[in-house]
Formats: structure tokens, C-alpha cells, sequence
């Protein structure tokens, strides 16, 4: 499997290259408040596969990956191993974006 890791200096957890894809991409749409309102809608709508699962387990870990500055990251991903979490693991569950209902 090819590997990236993340720019940050102590780059503890490395993503893989499309787990580093998703998280700035995703990134840059959850700034922008329109798009933000969508991704949720389309997370949490019904026909979504993963929406149960986005909204009972991982939601507020997810948003908050989301709204954190990349600067951030290291910092982040020692909260959420103090959790029993990882920027890794929570990066993996942010839903994809699919279907007509998009």
C-alpha cells in the first residue's frame, strides 16, 4: 500500500494518501457554510448507507476533525488518542459523497 504522511513536523499518524485526500478536501467545502449544510444533509439523509452510523457514533468527532485548522492536527490527534480515538481512525469515517441525492 503506498503511504503519505501529513506536512506537520512530528507527523505521528500517517494517512494514507486518499485519507489525506478526503480530510483537506472535505476541508475546504466545510468552511464554506452552504456547502457545509449540505454535507450534512446528505450524511444524515436516510438513503445514505452510513448515515445511522455518522450520526450515532461519529458525528461530533467528525465536525470537529472538520473544523479544525491543519496546524492543529497534532494536537487534535492527542485528544482523540486520550479518547480511545485517532485523527486516522476519525478521518476514515467522514461519509462519502454519492447518489443523486447529492
Amino acid at each position: 500500500m503506498i503511504s503519505a504522511t501529513h506536512d506537520a513536523p512530528t507527523a505521528r499518524w500517517p494517512l494514507l494518501i486518499h485519507d489525506q485526500a478526503r480530510l483537506e478536501y472535505t476541508r475546504l467545502l466545510w468552511r464554506r457554510p452552504r456547502a457545509r449544510a449540505r454535507l450534512l444533509r446528505h450524511w444524515t439523509d436516510p438513503r445514505h448507507p452510513y448515515a445511522s452510523r455518522f450520526q450515532e457514533e461519529h458525528r461530533p468527532f467528525v465536525e470537529r476533525v472538520l473544523a479544525a485548522n491543519p496546524e492543529e492536527d497534532d494536537r487534535l490527534d492527542a485528544e482523540l488518542r486520550a479518547i480511545g480515538r485517532s485523527l486516522r481512525t476519525v478521518v476514515r469515517e467522514i461519509p462519502p459523497v454519492f447518489g443523486s441525492f447529492y
